[in-house]
């Protein structure tokens, strides 16, 4: 059925994904839901339900998603030139001797303001909007997990099973937590916390371990979607709530993005979110701090050196005037001084 268009924001909490919370429960699994979409578009749509179920199956006839929505072009003009009566022609200007330092200076000023900016609102999220991964997790051992299926479609959004898993079992690979994405029919359930309930029950029919991610996802036909979902006892120690929040701001990335298929949407959330929750989000604050004090430097040995140089070229300048001017020109008193001067030195 597909994703559909239109609609309002569900989510509140995280950034992207709208990620709600779900407490865990001592010593068993976790669960807890989040929504996310409210991007308005084009309805995306064809073929009947599929009948599809159990693990990894499919059913039903294929669909590919349509956009169906309006495409609004921007043909708005853009004015090239400058000048009185909208010209595009003028004289050229003359070069400013010190527009090349005054455009070092400038480019000093904007790079201490993005620093100074990224430090105030960008110290919570990565790039992108997506929450940071603040400390290192330790995958799960092979021996953790009975590997099972990795998807139940019965929303019959499905057709290339190799596309959506691929991502699937990258997740699986980087972290030793198996996901396992349980999709229903487009509207059937728009209640989050029915969702989670949901996962919690569906856990111990789909599984024999705790080493399982279960994700249950609902499209609400209106271009927003939400998410319940259940975590094993070990999966917890991988799959925490900021692993959960990350998840969550990737899925409602892709999920806007329409320039993308369904198994996509789902493979690329699972590939990312386990290359990310594995690794510690590096800082560019560092980085963006080490380029802006080597361009202070440079900026001030190209001054220090450039005025320097100018000082040295005006004294050229004028030991060669005096140099080539003639005796006549001086006063008398002038060359009274000059001719005692070398009298002077030659005593």
């Amino acid at each position: 059925m597909g994703r559909s268009g239109g609609g309002g924001f569900r989510g509140g909490g995280f950034r992207g994904g709208g990620f709600r919370g779900g407490g865990f429960s001592g010593g068993g699994r976790s669960s807890g839901g989040f929504s996310g979409g409210g991007r308005s578009g084009g309805s995306f749509g064809g073929g009947g339900r599929s009948g599809g179920s159990g693990f990894g199956g499919f059913g039903g006839t294929p669909r590919r998603s349509i956009r169906t929505g309006p495409i609004i072009i921007n043909n708005s003009r853009r004015n090239y030139g400058g000048g009185s009566g909208g010209s595009g022609g003028g004289a050229p200007k003359r070069k400013n001797s010190g527009g090349f330092g005054s455009a070092l200076a400038a480019l000093v000023v904007v790079l201490v303001i993005v620093v100074l900016l990224f430090a105030v609102f960008g110290g919570g999220s990565g790039s992108s909007g997506v929450q940071k991964s603040t400390y290192e997790r330790e995958k799960l051992p092979a021996a953790a997990v009975t590997e099972t299926g990795y998807y139940t479609d019965e929303g019959g959004w499905f057709s290339n099973r190799s596309e959506l898993e691929s991502g699937m079992r990258s997740f699986y690979k980087e972290t030793g937590v198996q996901p396992y994405l349980y999709l229903l029919e487009n509207g059937s359930v728009t209640s989050v916390s029915q969702l989670t309930e949901l996962a919690e029950e569906l856990y111990p029919q789909l599984f024999t371990d705790e080493a399982h991610f279960l994700l249950v996802f609902c499209d609400d036909d209106r271009g927003s979607y939400n998410c319940g979902y259940a975590v094993g006892t070990q999966a917890k120690t991988v799959m925490d709530s900021e692993a959960i929040a990350i998840l969550a701001d990737y899925l409602d990335r892709y999920y806007s993005d329409y320039s993308i298929s369904e198994e996509e949407i789902f493979s690329k959330t699972f590939a990312d979110t386990g290359e990310r929750i594995m690794t510690v989000t590096k800082s560019p604050l560092p980085t963006l701090a080490v380029c802006v004090t080597v361009v202070i430097v440079a900026a001030v040995v190209f001054v220090t050196a450039k005025k320097r140089r100018e000082q040295k070229e005006a004294e050229a300048r004028r030991t060669e005037e005096i140099l080539k001017t003639p005796l006549e020109k001086f006063g008398d008193q002038d060359v009274e001084d000059l001719a005692k001067k070398y009298e002077n030195q030659d005593d």
